[in-house]
């Protein structure tokens, strides 16, 4: 009788041992399908960045970089000497990690030393936060990309956020006039270090230099969309593509997909090698739509205006920029215009404001025949 009481413990013990095997087990299945569902931007984008064939030009080439496998490599030139890998912008994460707002956007820009000496065009590009309508905080989440060891000293004696990104046998200190190679060398740098941000995980605005900011863009960024930019030429309707991009100001939102669009475009330069990262886009964009599925949205020139097409109601714009303007002095000498204006605006009352009747002051320089709609 003892040894069958004893059997009946012992399967009854089996069987507690059993069951909590089996509910042991499915916790930790469940807990690795929720882990997998909650991968972070960061993660994906890593994961992604590691599965995809290099086959781009390499901005900034560092010799004999270790490599771990944690590490991914953006991208190499196919002629590229085996030694020589791109920099993954590890060094950016403590950066972005500081400049990012709660959702994890950032605003980022690039300058050189021509366009950082005191009283240029980076001193305008921030005095216009200051002026502008409740957007002083902005700084706070904005990173400015030195192109050269000049403008990086200047940017840190100025601003916050500063990043020197140097590019391996190129100088970019100079002003570089439109569509010289050395400005379009300067402009394409931007879609890799926004592909780097996006697979970090940050939503990211990329803003030209010569970009104004008098109020808060983003009231018009909207999760639905993937991109978000300005036009140079505005159709009428937001998501057509026949509208003509401008992006001296536009916003990618962090998705493996978008992160993939990046990569995408970047590579049209080496199909559109004498055009700009602009021209390129608009040549590239019914394919990103087609590919990817990529939802876009242009956004009114009477909101996001430029000298190209120049917003008349200063009760409506948000932003300006002296695109369809070429040279230093000419840009500095109409945005200086611009803020001047915008300056008299913020002094008057509600009630002159509402009445309309200020407007700019039309480029004296940068004269085009498009600013009159």
């Amino acid at each position: 009788m003892m040894i069958k009481s004893d059997n009946k413990n012992c399967a009854r013990l089996w069987n507690v041992l059993l069951g909590a095997a089996i509910s042991a087990g499915f916790v930790v299945f469940f807990f690795s399908i929720t882990t997998e569902q909650n991968k972070t931007p960061l993660d994906l984008g890593l994961r992604m960045g590691a599965q995809v064939q290099p086959n781009c030009v390499c901005l900034n080439e560092t010799k004999n970089a270790p490599v771990n496998n944690t590490e991914v490599i953006l991208s190499e030139s196919k002629n590229a000497p085996t030694n020589k890998t791109e920099t993954t912008f590890e060094d950016l994460l403590p950066l972005l990690k500081n400049a990012s707002m709660d959702d994890n956007t950032i605003i980022f820009t690039e300058v050189n030393d021509a366009f950082a000496k005191p009283g240029s065009i980076l001193d305008l590009f921030l005095e216009s936060f200051h002026v502008g309508e409740n957007i002083k905080h902005l700084l706070d989440h904005l990173i400015i990309i030195a192109m050269d060891q000049v403008a990086f000293e200047r940017c840190k004696s100025i601003h916050r956020h500063c990043y020197l990104f140097k590019v391996d046998g190129k100088n970019f200190e100079s002003e570089k006039f439109f569509m010289s190679k050395g400005f379009v060398d300067l402009v394409w740098t931007k879609i890799k270090l926004m592909q780097r941000m996006v697979e970090f995980g940050y939503n990211v605005v990329f803003t030209d230099l010569d970009v104004l900011w008098l109020r808060n863009i983003f009231k018009f960024v909207s999760v639905y969309y993937d991109i978000t930019l300005s036009s140079d030429w505005y159709s009428g309707q937001p998501e057509d593509i026949g509208n003509f991009p401008n992006t001296g100001l536009f916003y990618v939102k962090s998705t493996v997909k978008n992160a993939e669009v990046l990569n995408f475009w970047y590579e049209a330069r080496n199909r559109f090698p004498d055009m700009n990262e602009q021209n390129a886009f608009n040549e590239i964009k019914k394919e990103l739509v087609d590919t990817f599925q990529v939802k876009m949205r242009f956004l009114e020139t009477d909101y996001l205006s430029g000298f190209c097409n120049y917003g008349k109601d200063l009760n409506k714009v948000y932003s300006m920029q002296s695109n369809c303007c070429g040279g230093l002095g000419n840009k500095l000498s109409d945005l200086r215009s611009v803020l001047n204006d915008w300056k008299k605006y913020m002094s008057l009352s509600v009630v002159e404001k509402q009445n309309g009747n200020f407007t700019w002051t039309l480029p004296q320089i940068c004269f085009h025949e498009k600013h009159l709609k």
